[in-house]
């Protein structure tokens, strides 16, 4: 799905390892500035440094994203720029309710982020879905269990955003499933194997699947 480079150019240290660690997560391709003529041709430039921003203002085959005030939306606009995209067409959520919250975001049907985490930050990480990567539709794809149904009520009390309550017959991986598990495996990448990440892969099935809208 990447089709620029990326190269980051942060002058703050928390705000470096914090993009650090969601593009190293996200599987995105990116270097470090050093020199002007050094950056490769066509690349997405994201810093958060006037002086830096300037001294490649003379690059007219860059896409230079300047963010001084370290907002996730200038990031994920410069993750989409080397998508050669502004905007998701539809972000879905799929969510594997357990003991644990495992969910996967997909922006267009490919992989975007994912994570195992409780209540809480399942909420501060939809939040952060909705308000700073950018998508024209949005919706939440929860597994039908009793868990499940109480998670589109609590979350239901705090966004207003479309819920759909999915069948999760056929969700977890099989053998005789082969090539399925194959096929899925492939979209997932980033060494996520379904059998060793049985709750990723169900909440990736689970975001493909069609699920009965519920408010």
């Amino acid at each position: 799905m990447q089709k620029k480079h990326l190269v980051i150019a942060i002058y703050d240290p928390e705000w470096f390892m914090q993009v650090r660690e969601l593009l190293r997560k996200r599987g995105v391709l990116f270097s470090y500035y050093y020199e002007p003529g050094e950056i490769p041709l066509s690349s997405v430039f994201y810093t958060d440094h006037k002086e830096i921003a300037d001294s490649v203002s003379e690059r007219k085959d860059l896409e230079v994203v300047y963010d001084p005030k370290h907002d996730c939306r200038k990031i994920e606009q410069a993750v989409l720029a080397t998508y050669l995209i502004e905007s998701f067409r539809e972000l879905v959520i799929g969510v594997d309710p357990g003991k644990y919250i495992t969910y996967v975001a997909l922006g267009d049907g490919t992989l975007v982020d994912y994570g195992k985490t409780d209540l809480l930050g399942f909420i501060k990480d939809l939040k952060y879905f909705l308000e700073c990567i950018p998508s024209r539709s949005f919706r939440v794809k929860i597994g039908a269990s009793p868990k499940g149904l109480e998670l589109v009520q609590v979350l239901s009390k705090e966004f207003r955003i479309p819920f759909e309550i999915v069948s999760e017959e056929k969700t977890s991986p099989a053998i005789e499933s082969r090539d399925e598990i194959r096929y899925i495996a492939g979209k997932m990448k980033r060494g996520l194997r379904p059998f060793r990440f049985k709750d990723v892969y169900a909440a990736y099935r689970i975001a493909l699947k069609k699920g009965v809208e519920v408010s």
